[in-house]
């Protein structure tokens, strides 16, 4: 059974109006990748799906309400991510299953970049309802995250300098700052292969204690 989605207004959301909400957040996707959040307006979202402005705001109260449900989504998608970090890396399939997880991260990033980057925007200036977000989609990576630098600690492999929170923290923005370059990277000739390659390489060491 699936929680109630409701409208501005308070009253649940029927399967024809869902639809109609569904066809607002697609569109408010496609256009906030195209041109930006700067530019981004209701009458251009409505435009898409060729409604009206009074039809966006039956659902949302306005494009950032619109934005942080996408944001929400993509958490949703992000938590098989964690499937690729249990149990740990320290068998000797390790840095395949690293090149795994940062593979299914980078399709991730692809996929939501507009929303993600968004997010992490409003979240840096403040705003509480998109920190809650972002703190909730870190936190399903960080949480596992630690749990593999504690066995390392515990096992000697890591030093016992390291911060599991911190160096979770760490891993988590580096993916999120590096695959936000990959345009810019790809000019300068590294490719996706070689992103993912490097990225995974990093990761392992920083986990594992292994080159």
């Amino acid at each position: 059974m699936t929680d109630d989605i409701f409208a501005v207004d308070g009253r649940v959301i029927g399967s024809r109006a869902l639809a109609t909400r569904r066809k607002l957040l697609d569109a408010t996707a496609k256009l906030l990748a195209e041109q930006g959040i700067l530019d981004l307006r209701v009458v251009d979202i409505s435009r898409e799906i060729k409604t009206s402005p009074a039809t966006f705001y039956h659902y949302f109260n306005d494009v950032n309400e619109a934005i942080l449900e996408l944001a929400s989504e993509a958490t949703e998608d992000e938590k098989p991510l964690v499937d690729h970090l249990k149990p740990g890396w320290t068998e000797a399939d390790g840095l395949r299953r690293a090149g795994e997880f940062v593979e299914a991260y980078m399709t991730f990033w692809d996929t939501h970049h507009a929303v993600l980057r968004v997010r992490n925007l409003k979240a840096e200036e403040g705003d509480r309802h998109f920190r809650k977000v972002r703190t909730e989609a870190n936190l399903l990576l960080m949480d596992a995250l630690q749990d593999m630098i504690r066995d390392g600690v515990a096992a000697g492999r890591l030093p016992k300098t390291l911060d599991p929170f911190t160096t979770a923290a760490a891993v988590v923005a580096m993916c999120e700052r590096l695959l936000g370059y990959q345009p810019e990277m790809a000019k300068r000739g590294s490719n996706k292969s070689t992103i993912r390659d490097t990225l995974a390489t990093l990761i392992f060491g920083i986990i594992t204690g292994h080159v």
